[in-house]
């Protein structure tokens, strides 16, 4: 008798709890991009429809910021529903808990007569509220989730997205607008191109004059970009670029940087004029000093990275090979008369220098595979070009790579109203065919111009990374929303789970929720530019993409 009463107790408790949760009739449909691991769907045609006030329960001081972004999302979405933080897990209509026996970047969610998300992480949490949203749907004011149980985590660990802002300056609020379109696609690091020869936009206390007037950033503006990413699962990477592309550290410090004759300038890598030298003088024990000291304040403000990426790439060491410093600094060091082992030396040092203050270093493509001094191993290796050291080889050698293959993962547009100087874009449909162990260019001096460098998969290549070189601020957001679904899904999901239209369908109606998180509408023509090739006589003509 006891027992039947403790049943009797318990069903009346199941039916007053289940009269609290309504139920809304309608076709379900998931459209989350990148497209989830796996979907089950309990009940067809039948969402949730949450109350007005959400009982949310988390269980750690950490989640307490995913409870205020996912408040301030859904307002953002105009839903009327409020959130209220509780204590007691049963009667929540959300929770958000860490599940030990998930991968670090593994999360479920269910939704039944509440929804339960677990990640082996915060920051699988984090990706998970970016699924949430793309869940969501709207009914009259309300809330509604389709009943279904999801799993899902990504194929690559590095999931990039570079953005130049020492060619085209970005205002402060594109910058965060960046941030989010990163966190909703579930990008995990986003890199802060900071330095170029255009400008310089970190703002040094101790060299204060490199900063760029009135195109630079605050510190208190660049922690709270960090800050800001880092509650929405993005990692902001740094990226001073040295020794090329340097010619700010030149011009504002020339006492430190230059070498005798930088203004007399030279041939640049393509044939053409400068009039500059924009290579640091690396045979001066004071620039490596100086560099320290910089870097130093970099990873202050950019704490939350484990990385630094140093640049390194398209030196013209012709520039400073005459130099008199240059050449007591390789005598000294006994570098021999080859300039190549100086460049050498200087990703040595700088690389010993990040890993003392428990940094791993960057690089882009730019040392070649022979050399006397050796490129350590644990130096990342971001592979763009195939012209300087092959991506195949790299990984032969023991490097990791993260693929940022020119073609089609750039995104250029240089602004110049000169037709000789092209912007480099390709559509989602082509992003969309490539893959993580692709290489692939335009210029036809590479060896991936003619016939794409294909890789068997392997562990080496880390992951991927879109490139935004140029892009005006107007027009970062444009041309992004579209390509970098695209580009994603094939990072996530190495192997294509669906064809392109029913893919990019899905990214429309997911852009459309974006649109609301972002305030901006505004779209890409998705327009293509053109290849760089070799006439007859090898002069650079131009004939479209494919």
């Amino acid at each position: 008798m006891i027992q039947l009463t403790r049943i009797f107790i318990l069903s009346l408790l199941v039916l007053s709890c289940s009269k609290k949760v309504k139920y809304i009739d309608k076709e379900i449909n998931i459209n989350v991009v990148p497209l989830p691991k796996k979907v089950e769907v309990i009940e067809s045609n039948k969402y949730i429809l949450l109350p007005k006030k959400i009982n949310v329960f988390i269980d750690s001081d950490e989640s307490k910021n995913l409870f205020d972004l996912i408040s301030k999302d859904f307002k953002k979405l105009n839903y009327s529903n409020s959130f209220e933080l509780i204590t007691n897990k049963n009667r929540s209509n959300l929770s958000l808990e860490i599940d030990k026996e998930l991968d670090e970047e593994e999360y479920e969610i269910a939704v039944d007569n509440k929804i339960v998300i677990k990640g082996g992480s915060l920051s699988a949490i984090k990706m998970a509220r970016s699924t949430l949203l793309q869940l969501s749907e709207n009914d009259k004011g309300r809330i509604i989730f389709p009943i279904i149980n999801l799993r899902d985590s990504p194929d690559a660990a590095y999931r990039g997205l570079l953005i130049d802002l020492a060619r085209k300056w970005h205002k402060v609020e594109t910058i965060y607008k960046l941030i989010d379109l990163a966190s909703f696609y579930k990008l995990n690091y986003l890199q802060f191109h900071l330095t170029d020869d255009q400008l310089f936009t970190f703002p040094s206390e101790n060299f204060p004059k490199l900063q760029t007037k009135d195109k630079h950033y605050t510190k208190q503006e660049l922690l709270s970009f960090v800050d800001y990413a880092y509650q929405r699962g993005v990692v902001i990477v740094p990226e001073i670029d040295v020794p090329g592309h340097s010619m700010q550290f030149v011009k504002k410090y020339p006492e430190i940087f230059s070498i005798s004759n930088a203004e007399s300038g030279g041939e640049d890598l393509f044939g053409g004029r400068v009039d500059f030298v924009n290579v640091l003088n690396m045979g001066k024990e004071e620039v490596y000093t100086s560099l320290e000291k910089l870097f130093v304040e970099v990873m202050d403000i950019f704490h939350t990275s484990p990385y630094f990426h140093l640049g390194a790439d398209e030196a013209n060491l012709k520039l400073i090979v005459d130099d008199p410093d240059v050449k007591k600094f390789m005598k000294k060091n006994n570098l021999g008369n080859d300039i190549h082992e100086l460049y050498r030396y200087f990703i040595v040092r700088m690389n010993d220098f990040f890993k003392s203050k428990g940094k791993q270093m960057f690089v882009w493509e730019g040392f070649s595979r022979n050399g006397k001094i050796e490129i350590p191993r644990d130096i990342t290796v971001f592979e763009f070009e195939s012209l300087y050291n092959l991506p195949n080889h790299l990984v032969e050698d023991g490097y990791k790579l993260v693929n940022t293959s020119w073609k089609p993962l750039y995104v250029v547009r240089s602004g110049n109203p000169d037709p000789n100087v092209l912007p480099l874009k390709w559509g989602p449909e082509r992003i969309y065919e490539w893959n993580m162990w692709r290489w692939e260019t335009w210029y036809y001096k590479s060896p991936a111009y003619k016939k794409p460098i294909q890789l068997d998969r392997n562990k080496s290549v880390i992951g991927a990374q879109m490139c935004s070189w140029e892009q005006t601020d107007e027009s970062e957001i444009p041309s992004l929303r579209k390509r970098l679904p695209s580009f994603v899904e094939r990072i996530w999901n190495v192997d294509k789970k669906v064809e392109f239209d029913v893919f990019f369908e899905k990214v429309n109606k997911t852009d459309i929720v974006l649109s609301e998180i972002i305030n901006d509408k505004s779209q890409d023509s998705l327009l293509i530019g053109f290849n760089i090739v070799g006439d007859a006589k090898g002069n650079p003509i131009r004939e479209p993409f494919n």
